[in-house]
């Protein structure tokens, strides 16, 4: 089942949120199973089954990472989010300090500036790689977006280990 034909948008990485959106509430309102309540049991069966495909494509197509993987599978590229990172050790090395940076601002009860200052360059980086995997997508270079995902991912990770953190650290001081 291709997402892209299942909810009728072009097959292309940048897509329209709001057709996405309004396909897949066409479509669940269509085959949501609590309007099979009294049909066979084999009815019931395929229509959850119709019902998970739904949404599983959409949160597919929805979140731009899951969208990144999705489409380069599409495109003849099976990338592995557990081990995208791993493949990449030279730029592993160059980040950790990023780590290090995150394990100073805990020892110092997350200072406000530095914290600011961290949350920037994280994003600032985020949004840079969002932009260049869109136009490696947009230029059909798929194979240069793999190592570009996993920049993102590692990213990515970094900013949740942070909120995780700076939440611990909250619930701590109340």
């Amino acid at each position: 089942m291709n997402y892209f034909s299942l909810f009728k948008i072009p097959k292309n990485f940048k897509i329209d949120e709001k057709l996405l959106s309004k396909n897949f509430y066409k479509l669940q309102s269509q085959f949501h199973p609590d309007l099979f309540i009294n049909d066979s049991e084999v009815k019931k069966k395929i229509i959850l089954e119709k019902s998970i495909q739904i949404n599983k494509g959409y949160a597919t197509l929805k979140n731009f990472l899951n969208r990144a993987i999705y489409f380069l599978f599409l495109n003849g590229f099976e990338i592995k989010r557990e081990t995208i990172l791993l493949e990449n050790n030279s730029f592993l090395m160059k980040y950790f300090s990023l780590y290090e940076e995150l394990d100073d601002l805990k020892k110092n009860n997350f200072n406000k500036k530095h914290l600011d200052d961290f949350i920037e360059k994280i994003e600032k980086k985020i949004t840079n790689y969002k932009n260049e995997i869109e136009m490696k997508f947009e230029n059909k270079k798929y194979e240069e977006v793999i190592p570009i995902i996993a920049k993102f991912l590692f990213f990515k990770k970094i900013r949740d280990n942070l909120k995780k953190e700076y939440n611990i650290f909250l619930r701590r001081i109340d």
